[in-house]
């Protein structure tokens, strides 16, 4: 079954449901009672008293059951807290949403539920009171009033604990502040009042400490919202004034970290937080949230447009490099804009657009760099040391405004991330292999090692519908753990056949994993368990990653080579490789790229393939053509002096347990 959704106001009906302190806590007899008046007057043998954490539901009461809570995902009421009315399934075999569940499917063997919410007197759906039947059941209309009056009753029980907890506190406080203050009184005067002024600057300064960020001395999110608020309220009653909501998140922020370190990443924010101040008016706001995240509201604009050009203005100013311990930095920001237009009455909401805005926006330009990076790699020359952010052209201004689209767009990416990082706690993804033959002899060589997504919903998926969002979220690395283990682990089974004793393993590397300072150990761990050379193993990487100047890059691929690994440079011919790095690193093979397969039929693409194939040979590197669908190629690849070739007319991407049954070409 699936999960019920989230609403988007689930973080503060969270909060709302720790703030009332009641999560497992002691069993009370007023709840007891009402639980099993609930179960007497629906003729039901359970009932519950449920609260619905945020990984779980918690019974506070319970009758007919020693269980004391259950996962969030099977939960019932986790759909009952969604709606304001009784939720009612009278046979969850025939309920399409339910029958599936694991309470339904097994013990204890849920057949019947009905729910009413536990709303707060702010609408906030704590939970439910619930009736459960182990048979299909039925209530009538004066059992379902019951059940809300019961589930009103429940509530008020709730609220009346929390209003006596709170009247504690306070009363504890008061006579607190009594005791100081009858001890003030039998001092001197002089010392009275210079107690009193000591209180009233740690007060004054607990106040200011409550709303305002330590590092940056910026307002926080706490101040920001009161604020925002006060001018939604404002904009009801005078349509005419307009504000609009900034959500601003440093670009590529995390590296400046772990490169400079914590300190210098912390000056920097204290800088950009100046920088950012600077650049508005007296009337308007910035904040710290949390992070490096900003936000800011521009109060009492004349127009969208005023907002647009002052987020340019802003971007720009930011992008200015600044000296910090000897080290120029420079970085970027994203930003997401909404406008009062929207007719916004929550703060909360405001800010939450704005951010999806501002997702929004960074997704649209890691999109466009990725454009701009396969058709030209772009190299600039620095003094050392420098970090420099991907700067974009000034025309790709990086910001985004709030639309009712982007809601969707957003949460579905979103669900994606979620996904990809439960795939990896589930183990879902898969390795599949295809072919790589020699072509003259017609042999098996080896294969190019690939990994799929077996999503239960989706299907089987693959890397090129996730690898982006894995490396934006940072759990490619993960990932590749999972693949140099497993595809170890299999080439070293392919290894003991006889006739398979020398076959390779042809293993895809991204920059991201290439960066990964870990790569080596991995490798190393991976070949020395199951005992396989590392000459076995080709690392293919693309040109980007060729041409890169980057020493880091450089220097992993050097280690790589010197302890035995071979080097393919993927997708060649799209790009401008360099032959002198070609040599540099010593690169041991090059795939055609499959383009440039399919043209074959053309005498430029037989021109182009010839002239690829020809300086492998002169170069003494090894030319594979990937892509091959049809006879012809193959024919045309071997009078070229081709040496091995894959594509699905020779074998199909496969997984392991189909190899046995591969086809000998």
């Amino acid at each position: 079954m699936t999960a019920a959704p989230l609403s988007a106001k689930e973080t503060l009906r969270l909060a709302k449901l720790y703030d009332y302190g009641i999560l497992d806590t002691l069993s009370e007899t007023t709840y007891d009672d009402i639980t099993a008046l609930a179960a007497h007057i629906c003729q039901t043998p359970t009932a519950l008293v449920s609260l619905v954490d945020i990984n779980r539901q918690w019974f506070k009461s319970r009758v007919g059951t020693e269980v004391q809570e259950t996962p969030r995902s099977m939960a019932f009421c986790a759909y009952t807290i969604k709606g304001k009315e009784i939720m009612l399934v009278e046979d969850t075999h025939q309920d399409p949403t339910f029958r599936d569940n694991p309470l339904v499917t097994g013990p204890p063997y849920i057949r019947f539920y009905a729910g009413a919410p536990l709303i707060t007197p702010d609408g906030y759906a704590l939970g439910s009171l619930c009736v459960l039947d182990y048979q299909p059941h039925h209530l009538t209309p004066e059992q379902l009033q019951a059940l809300q009056v019961l589930s009103h009753q429940v509530i008020a029980q709730i609220e009346l604990s929390y209003q006596r907890h709170q009247l504690k506190l306070s009363n504890q406080q008061l006579e607190q502040r009594v005791k100081e203050r009858t001890a003030s009184l039998s001092s001197s005067l002089y010392r009275l009042l210079r107690a009193q002024t000591q209180l009233l600057k740690r007060e004054a300064a607990s106040r200011h400490n409550a709303l305002h960020d330590p590092l940056t001395s910026l307002p926080n999110r706490s101040y920001f919202l009161q604020r925002l608020q006060q001018s939604i309220q404002l904009t009801q009653r005078q349509p005419s004034h307009r504000y609009a909501v900034l959500f601003v998140d440093l670009d590529d922020f995390k590296p400046i970290n772990d490169t400079l370190g914590h300190s210098v990443g912390d000056q920097l924010l204290v800088h950009i937080a100046g920088r950012i101040k600077q650049m508005l008016r007296q009337s308007d706001l910035v904040a710290r949230i949390g992070g490096d995240e900003f936000a800011v509201l521009l109060d009492d604009i004349p127009s969208q447009e005023h907002a647009v050009i002052a987020v340019k203005r802003l971007q720009n100013h930011l992008k200015t490099p600044v000296l910090i311990k000897e080290h120029k930095i420079s970085t970027g920001a994203s930003v997401g804009i909404t406008f009062s237009d929207v007719g916004y009455r929550q703060p909360e909401d405001a800010l939450r657009d704005a951010d999806i805005a501002m997702y929004q926006a960074k997704k649209q330009a890691k999109q466009r760099i990725r454009q701009q990076l396969s058709l030209q790699l772009k190299t600039q020359e620095h003094p050392s040391p420098i970090l420099i952010h991907d700067e974009l052209p000034a025309d790709n201004q990086q910001f985004a405004i709030f639309d009712a689209a982007m809601q969707s767009t957003t949460q579905a990416q979103l669900t994606l991330e979620a996904e990809l990082r439960q795939a990896v706690i589930k183990k879902q993804f898969r390795l599949h292999y295809q072919p790589v033959f020699d072509l003259e002899s017609q042999q098996l060589e080896g294969f190019e090692m690939l990994m799929r997504w077996h999503h239960p919903q989706r299907g089987c998926l693959d890397a090129d519908e996730f690898i982006e969002t894995a490396e934006d979220i940072g759990i490619v690395q993960q990932m590749s753990a999972h693949i140099i283990e497993r595809g170890c682990e299999q080439l070293a089974q392919w290894r003991l056949r006889p006739a398979w004793a020398n076959i390779t393993l042809h293993v895809n590397l991204s920059l991201m994993q290439i960066r990964h300072p870990p790569l080596m150990v991995q490798w190393q761990a991976a070949l020395k368990q199951y005992k396989v050379p590392a000459s076995a193993i080709h690392l293919e990487i693309s040109e980007q990653v060729l041409l890169s100047d980057d020493p880091t890059l450089t220097n992993v691929l050097t280690q790589l080579k010197s302890a035995g690994f071979k080097l393919c440079v993927d997708d060649f011919g799209k790009g401008h490789s360099s032959l002198s790095r070609l040599h540099q690193l010593a690169v041991d093979s090059i795939k055609v790229d499959r383009a440039f397969v399919r043209e074959l039929g053309s005498q430029q693409g037989l021109d182009v393939a010839k002239t690829i194939v020809d300086f492998g040979r002169s170069a003494s590197i090894t030319v594979i053509a990937e892509g091959i669908e049809t006879h012809e190629q193959m024919t045309t690849l071997l009078a070229l002096g081709c040496q091995q070739v894959q594509g699905f007319w020779l074998a199909d991407v496969l997984p392991a347990t189909d190899i046995d049954r591969l086809a000998v070409v």
